[in-house]
């Protein structure tokens, strides 16, 4: 999460949107960047209205980043995949898992995805629907909200929007560079579309995503 007082915005950071990137960029105006002890840095807004700082939300500008739901829940199984090896605290959540399906993301979504508790368990924040930093009751709460499919061009407009000068970065925590949307959707079978047009029909929904045919898939 990014806060600023001096600027009055607060960033609300949806994981695997291009997050990494934007954090970097803006870093020179942030003052806080884990408001709270949960989900530390990728806060959804239900929670921060918890916290300490939920005060600042009638004040300050809101704004998040999102991204296809396919595309995403792909990167962030890359991730998890990763940290599992990587990371020593992930290593107890994640290791088994990958240790008994291997590269397997397919039955990572349909066994393990679908039973976990993605909008609460800080290890699953990565597939945690991304309507949670974004609305509430079905209704919009922050000022404005960026595509990651068109990362620069959109945060150009938040500039203007905040007043500030984005610090020079390049794309930070990316394998493919390519801003293509649906990259990783050949890595998908039929069942997989059908896990991820229903937990995330809400996100296709607000944000204008085109709802993929499972029919087109592999069984």
């Amino acid at each position: 999460m990014g806060i600023s007082l001096r600027k009055k915005f607060i960033y609300f950071v949806i994981p695997k949107t291009g997050s990494a990137t934007l954090r970097k960029a803006l870093s020179p105006y942030v003052d806080i960047k884990r408001p709270t002890q949960h989900f530390s840095e990728h806060v959804p807004i239900r929670r921060f209205l918890e916290s300490q700082h939920s005060s600042l939300a009638e004040e300050f500008f809101k704004f998040s980043f999102v991204r296809n739901p396919y595309d995403r829940l792909y990167s962030g199984f890359q991730q998890d995949l990763l940290a599992a090896y990587k990371l020593k605290h992930w290593e107890a959540a994640k290791k088994p898992i990958f240790d008994k399906i291997g590269e397997n993301f397919n039955r990572y979504i349909e066994e393990y995805v679908t039973v976990a508790d993605i909008r609460n368990d800080p290890f699953w924040v990565c597939f945690c629907p991304m309507n949670e930093f974004t609305h509430r009751d079905g209704k919009i709460s922050v000022d404005f909200i960026g595509k990651a499919e068109r990362l620069w061009d959109d945060a150009k407009k938040l500039e203007t929007l905040l007043d500030v000068e984005f610090l020079q970065t390049e794309d930070l925590n990316v394998r493919d560079a390519s801003r293509a949307p649906l990259k990783y959707v050949k890595h998908y079978n039929r069942r997989s579309i059908e896990i991820v047009n229903e937990i995330y029909a809400e996100d296709f929904q607000y944000y204008g995503y085109d709802i993929l045919s499972p029919q087109a898939f592999p069984k």
